[in-house]
């Protein structure tokens, strides 16, 4: 029997309502539990200070507070739901029944009275509708495997609580759909993508929890999408076991961090632990660190080729194994241990018992027993080792057993001639023919240099460990970061990134499997794109030789040269004139310098102000950087001085590619003079606009 597509929805409707209904009064009654708890304590906290009743009312506290943020967030999930309760239907007989089951997906699941309106777009049996056509399909509960038939797909378009179409397909998602999706306007925040996740970009969501994993996707495949939904799946398979602040995300910059933010909440799930490897740096090194930004502006205001050598050295896995082999053989061949005695006993005539470690046994310690440690685990264990001694003959107790520890230590770090951060970075320098950055701000390049040497010496004062890992835009960390990443956390990773999209340097596909060996992952790539019409994506990719890139065919104008007399007026002209429906427009710079000289010009005749912190990416018109806009998108992307002058070099053209492929439905670039030669190939020239 056909079910009545408009009825059934109004009837999840009115299910959601009722369990809004009855959070809400959930809520209210923890909010209201928990402030008379605490109101209570504060009362009669001196007649419950014993230790057990104290005890018993904070665990209570903290029951009722757990259970208010639970119907909290199920009341937001609700909410969220209401508008679109499902997006997607897949009719499934399983082998041996008669009748199919009728299986609604959406945000989250939907229950009544035992029965299941909506399943989760996580659930197992949700994964057929990703990964199956019409036809044989299975799906895996624990370790069975359930087979069967899949007779349909359906997709709907609801709007808040309405059903405005649907229709039946026979594709995972079917074309028509992502590219109505696909030709909207950019949302101040990256949107989740649940009901247009495809086969490729599913596999790797719903992997195997343990299994590491490094995406190389081109500029537009959805590959922080990708991380950022998987993290939601295992949120999901491991509720209980893993929570949002056990998942950490190294984030490019801080304005990247704040795009992305909503993405989880859109889920119904709590945003993970985010952190910059810049903020890592600053907060172990307790000193001011360069940024990528001003990094790539100086390179691109003046690429000098020994700069770019330096930088192109300091990137290869070469690099990284000349600083281990420096601190775990020159360096660490500098400790000289001397003999230690300890009097722990003297009688009347001045006979006295010493506890004695020779230097030959801290020697045997340090370069055999402990072979293959850092420095730092190397003098913790011979300090335990020592101290314990002095514990297990009764000299000092356990509870003193940790100061006896701290002593050692330090002691033992007396036996290297040079324990300066600073200083031995200098060395590694000089032995390596390169110059040491001077002044109190640590160099974008090496900050990875001192952090290894201060980690390899001394650990690290911060614990940041997680359960799981996700590494975004991996291309702009170089081997030693990535070497700190294996050292820092232990857990099931994702890494994403894209080698085309690195400005400062040309990575290979051979330093790409590399970094997948070295990391222990699974490498997966990407090659279709989601972001541009057809149009861009093919100019962009051709500009720097990929021809293997696929893209959803979306059709648009193709991008734009306008050769121009007066730039700021003609950049008015193409946004009042060709960008009138756009909701967010990118002017995307060179360098800083640039930026700044440009906007000094535009607010002449615009309103437009340029990005620098988070919140200005609310602003209509933006002007920016690559080095900023970069994993950032826009309805359209106008490149001033595009001329041969300003870009002319291998780095222009990066800059170029990195640009133009932020760009969702309209590229252009704008010279006064004669046009740089990476323009050869644009289709569409403008003159005298």
């Amino acid at each position: 029997m056909e079910i009545n597509e408009k009825k059934h929805l109004e009837s999840v409707v009115k299910i959601i309502d009722k369990k809004i209904d009855e959070n809400l009064s959930k809520l209210q009654n923890a909010h209201s539990r928990l402030k008379q708890g605490v109101k209570s304590l504060s009362e009669n906290f001196h007649e419950e200070q014993s230790g057990d009743t104290l005890s018993n009312t904070y665990a209570n506290l903290s029951t009722i507070e757990s259970l208010q943020n639970g119907f909290h967030k199920s009341l937001k999930r609700l909410q969220l739901q209401k508008k679109t309760p499902y997006f997607a239907r897949i009719d499934f007989t399983p082998y041996g029944n008669k009748k199919p089951q009728h299986i609604y997906i959406g945000l989250g699941t939907i229950a009544e009275n035992q029965k299941i309106y909506v399943a989760d777009w996580r659930a197992p049996i949700s994964s057929m509708y990703y990964d199956y056509t019409l036809g044989s399909a299975e799906y895996t509960v624990g370790q069975e495997k359930k087979r069967g038939e899949l007779s349909l797909k359906r997709q709907y378009k609801i709007e808040d609580g309405q059903l405005l179409s649907y229709f039946d397909t026979d594709l995972t998602i079917n074309d028509e759909i992502l590219q109505e999706i696909l030709s909207h306007n950019v949302s101040v925040k990256m949107k989740q993508i649940v009901s247009t996740i495809q086969k490729e970009q599913n596999k790797i969501v719903r992997s195997d929890t343990s299994e590491n994993i490094l995406v190389q996707g081109i500029a537009g495949s959805g590959k922080t999408s990708i991380a950022l939904h998987r993290a939601a799946y295992l949120l999901y398979k491991h509720r209980g076991q893993i929570t949002s602040n056990d998942i950490q995300i190294i984030s490019p910059n801080n304005i990247f961090s704040s795009y992305i933010a909503e993405v989880l909440p859109q889920l119904g799930e709590d945003n993970l632990v985010e952190t910059t490897f810049a903020q890592i740096a600053r907060a172990e090194l307790k000193r001011p660190v360069q940024s990528r930004e001003k990094m790539l502006d100086e390179i691109a205001s003046n690429p000098k080729q020994e700069l770019l050598n330096e930088i192109s050295y300091k990137s290869s896995y070469e690099y990284l194994d000349a600083l281990l082999r420096f601190l775990k053989g020159a360096y660490l061949d500098t400790f000289s241990p001397r003999d230690l005695s300890y009097v722990v006993r003297e009688d009347l005539n001045s006979n006295v018992e010493t506890i004695d470690f020779p230097a030959e046994q801290t020697k045997e310690l340090f370069f055999k027993n402990f072979k293959g440690l850092d420095l730092y685990e190397r003098i913790n264990r011979i300090a335990w080792q020592y101290a314990m001694v002095f514990t297990e003959q009764r000299h000092y107790t356990k509870e003193q057993n940790r100061a006896l520890r701290d002593r050692f230590k330090k002691i033992l770090y007396t036996f290297l001639p040079i324990k300066d951060i600073d200083k031995i970075y200098e060395i590694f320098m000089a032995r390596e023919n390169l110059k040491a950055s001077k002044g109190q701000t640590i160099e974008y390049m090496d900050k990875g240099t001192y952090l290894a040497i201060k980690y390899f010496i001394y650990g690290f004062d911060h614990d940041f460990s997680a359960k799981y890992l996700i590494i975004d835009e991996m291309q702009d960390f170089t081997p030693v970061d990535i070497y700190l990443f294996k050292k820092l956390w232990h857990c099931p990773c994702i890494v994403v990134g894209d080698v085309n999209q690195c400005i400062e340097k040309n990575l290979s596909s051979e330093y790409l499997q590399i970094t997948a060996d070295f990391l222990g992952c699974k490498l997966i790539e990407l090659n279709k794109t989601y972001r541009s019409t057809k149009e861009i994506a093919k100019f962009a990719n051709s500009m720097i030789g990929l021809n293997s890139v696929e893209f959803v065919n979306r059709s648009g104008k193709s991008p734009t040269l306008i050769k121009t007399k007066n730039q700021a007026e003609t950049i008015k002209d193409i946004i009042e004139k060709e960008c009138a429906d756009f909701d967010h427009i990118a002017i995307i710079c060179k360098c800083n310098k640039e930026a700044r000289k440009l906007e000094k010009s535009l607010k002449k005749v615009l309103d437009c102000v340029i990005l620098s912190q988070p919140e200005d990416y609310n602003n209509r018109i933006l002007i920016t950087t690559c080095a900023t806009a970069k994993g950032i998108e826009f309805d359209a992307v106008i490149i001033p001085n595009a001329d041969k002058d300003n870009y002319n070099n291998n780095i222009d053209k990066n800059i170029f590619y990195v640009s133009s492929t932020r760009a969702l439905h309209r590229l252009f670039f704008v010279c006064e003079n004669k046009p740089s030669a990476w323009l050869k190939d644009i289709p569409n020239v403008v003159e005298n606009f």
